[in-house]
């Protein structure tokens, strides 16, 4: 699945701010035909979007800019309903899962171990934590399938994802999905 995260504006406390790029991603779904009009899924999205945000120091009230590239996952259990039993049908989809959303950002200094290799000797290794989170998250959706004869499909669609988060508003955003797949 290729898919196009678009762009949005995420507002949170004390007027921080942050604006996300639209972004190239790419997913795979996993999914069960109950009967002809219903489908079951298991859906997994990744993007990488650039994003600009403006935090606030809570003592001073000085504000920051920040430059950087986060990571978005979203993993969704989805209910899809094809409204024709034809080899083209439009459909619409509805479904909740999590989203795990990394900033990239370091939260502490950097932490480092060391042990030992029977055949390199001596190795150590430097890790860093980042600002992370996973939130529960839901989707709904509406585009069209084509069917092949020879179980192959074609699905293009437009999802709005919605992400609760804890200090801010919840982020929205809109994704446009392409997929091929196989039935059998």
């Amino acid at each position: 699945m290729a898919l196009n995260s678009l762009s949005t504006e995420v507002n949170g406390e004390n007027e921080s701010f942050a604006a996300l790029d639209s972004d190239m991603g790419w997913g795979l779904t996993l999914g069960y035909n109950l009967n002809t009009h219903v489908l079951v899924n298991f859906q997994f999205t990744s993007t990488s979007p650039k994003y600009d945000a403006t935090l606030i120091d809570e003592d001073s009230g000085d504000s920051f800019n920040i430059n950087h590239k986060m990571n978005v996952y979203n993993s969704q259990f989805n209910v899809v309903y094809n409204f024709m039993a034809d080899q083209f049908t439009p459909f619409v989809q509805a479904g909740a899962g999590w989203s795990y959303l990394d900033s990239n950002i370091a939260d502490g200094p950097p932490n480092s171990f060391c042990w030992w290799h029977p055949f390199w000797g001596y190795i150590c290794e430097s890790y860093q934590d980042t600002h992370d989170d996973t939130r529960f998250s839901y989707n709904v959706a509406a585009g069209f399938r084509y069917e092949l004869d020879n179980s192959l499909f074609f699905r293009a669609s437009y999802q709005q994802n919605w992400t609760s988060l804890s200090s801010s508003d919840d982020l929205s955003m809109g994704v446009i999905l392409l997929e091929v797949g196989s039935i059998f």
